[in-house]
């Protein structure tokens, strides 16, 4: 069950949801109507899970103002293998879009420039991927730090003491006369739930121009692995029933503008008996 003390921003319904891959990840994607969602501690950016440790030092620094209890509470809740985790006993894994049509950021990422990305009909994308898939949680990322920070305070301030009927500083006091108080603890571990979600939807500004949109869904079945760089990765197919995917556009990476890319591409859409729009991308390369 979904923790309801996350809250996403989704997508609006009549816009478009794009998903960069290289040319043989298009092609599988067609053939298949199966994405593969990529477990959530192995996800391209190492750094990634780290990045929420921040903003929750920095808010946790406002609201304890006494340091020996700031520091207490940060030792009983930053634990890295749960951030990265999605918490205790929990294994989630990651399908990611973009709200950007074309982005260098995105091509060079996903596409190595000389790839795809298939435009989807948001709304009629997350009701395929939920005929047969039990999507945990979806959203965009979020990049503004002040915008992060105003999320954990919520938690701190609102979420958990609504939940415990105790305010935060009350929560605090009692870990502090007794650190292995059940109020105390359990307040950690429900701040641990929640963050872990949150970590995989908090990104650094830098990266705003991904437009990121995520699916998170937990493991089914048994393991799957990829190979990238010498290195496996665990992952989860996302199949969707055998019907026309819901694609409105594919649009040809910036390094891939020969004809046969496009060509090919319209020739294999074409004989799928997909109706969708092959267009070149806007973006000017220098070589």
């Amino acid at each position: 069950m979904s923790n309801k003390q996350v809250k996403l921003q989704h997508v609006a319904d009549a816009s478009v949801l794009y998903h960069y891959t290289k040319s043989k990840g298009v092609n599988g994607i067609l053939h298949s109507n199966c994405f593969w969602a990529t477990k959530s501690d192995f996800l391209n950016d190492p750094k990634e899970f780290s990045y929420i440790e921040t903003i929750i030092r920095e808010v946790c620094c406002e609201l304890i103002e006494e340091k020996s209890l700031c520091d207490m509470f940060l030792e009983d809740v930053l634990e890295e293998n749960i951030l990265c985790g999605g918490g205790r006993s929990k294994e989630y894994f990651v399908l990611s879009f973009s709200n950007c049509r074309d982005s260098i950021t995105m091509w060079s990422e996903f596409g190595n420039e000389t790839g795809y990305n298939i435009g989807f009909d948001s709304k009629r994308l997350i009701a395929r991927i939920e005929e047969n898939n039990t999507i945990e949680y979806h959203g965009l990322v979020l990049y503004e730090m002040e915008e992060q920070k105003k999320i954990v305070r919520r938690i701190l301030n609102e979420g958990i003491p609504n939940e415990m009927q105790l305010s935060f500083s009350e929560i605090i006091e009692a870990g502090a006369k007794n650190r292995d108080c059940e109020e105390y603890k359990k307040a950690c571990r429900k701040f641990q739930k929640i963050t872990a979600i949150y970590a995989m939807f908090f990104k650094n500004s830098a990266f705003r121009e991904e437009q990121e949109y995520r699916f998170i869904f937990k493991k089914k079945g048994t393991g799957l692995y990829r190979e990238k760089d010498g290195f496996l990765i665990p992952y989860v197919q996302i199949q969707l029933t055998d019907k026309l995917l819901p694609i409105k556009e594919i649009v040809v990476a910036p390094k891939n503008h020969i004809d046969l890319a496009k060509k090919g591409m319209e020739y294999m859409i074409a004989e799928k008996g997909y109706d969708a729009q092959v267009s070149l991308s806007n973006i000017n390369l220098r070589y």
